[in-house]
């Protein structure tokens, strides 16, 4: 049996942690060495995301590790959230995705921007790994540059309409909910930027489609989400997406990508 990981420490950081910190990493070390590198292989030709894996990090607290414990939370300080983080790293970087985009790009804004309401409903299940969340900044046009996004987000009488498309998003294949970044403003304006929590639905919701999705661009309409890091916050229920806005270049983006993966299937058909 091959030696269990050491670590490499040239500069002695050991010495700068505390008993508890050392302690988080050494356990999500041994849970690595245990239970993710002997399967990640396997998972990795198959192009398969472990999610057996799941309620094992969830029990350990993994997800939003250094949030309050009133959420479910382990309530850990940061350096303890980079040290697990780190060990998760070295078994797979696509684990290590899964779990930060879960705690620190979806749980930590609902924490930090969310309503009372939102707080108790959302981030307990989160913690749980019973709810999967992701997180909607990059795009087909602009990729993850937040000024060049033409996502937009207008309010109406009934709440919030998005307006757009999202690409190659972490856990986009499997979430239940999505942190979508929009310009509430004009396209140009990079002050105009906002973050809004719309609740996926699989059979609608542009923004749970690939655990990498590509989003087709349609209008996304929300009652009454607030939007980050706006405190106007209000009721926010689910993510509807009637039809496409065809004039986007998005849009157009999307239909290409579909008429072209129709292509490719008829040819295999042949």
């Amino acid at each position: 049996m091959a030696p269990k990981f050491q670590g490499v420490d040239f500069y002695d950081v050991d010495s700068l942690l505390s008993e508890e910190e050392r302690a988080v990493r050494d356990t999500v070390r041994a849970w690595v060495d245990e239970n993710l590198i002997p399967i990640i292989g396997e998972h990795y030709i198959e192009g398969r995301f472990p999610k057996q894996l799941v309620p094992q990090m969830a029990e350990l607290g993994l997800f939003g590790a250094n949030l309050p414990e009133e959420y479910g939370c382990a309530g850990l300080n940061n350096v303890a959230y980079g040290l697990i983080m780190q060990e998760l790293e070295r078994g797979d970087s696509g684990v290590r995705s899964f779990a930060s985009v879960q705690g620190a790009l979806a749980m930590y804004p609902i924490y930090a921007f969310g309503s009372d309401e939102q707080k108790r409903r959302w981030l307990p299940k989160m913690a749980s790994g019973e709810v999967i969340g992701c997180f909607g900044l990059t795009e087909p046009d602009y990729g993850s540059n937040p000024a060049g996004m033409i996502t937009v987000a207008k309010e109406t009488k009934d709440g919030w309409v998005l307006n757009g498309a999202k690409m190659w998003i972490t856990n986009g294949s499997t979430a239940q909910i999505a942190v979508v970044w929009a310009k509430a403003g004009k396209v140009n304006d990079v002050e105009s930027i906002r973050g809004s929590r719309p609740r996926t639905r699989r059979a609608s919701c542009p923004y749970a489609r690939a655990t990498r999705a590509r989003s087709s661009s349609r209008t996304c309409a929300c009652p009454r989400m607030p939007c980050c890091p706006s405190r106007a916050a209000s009721r926010r229920r689910s993510c509807v997406s009637p039809k496409p806005d065809t004039g986007s270049r998005g849009a157009r983006w999307a239909r290409r990508w579909r008429v072209s993966t129709k292509r490719r299937a008829t040819r295999r058909r042949a």
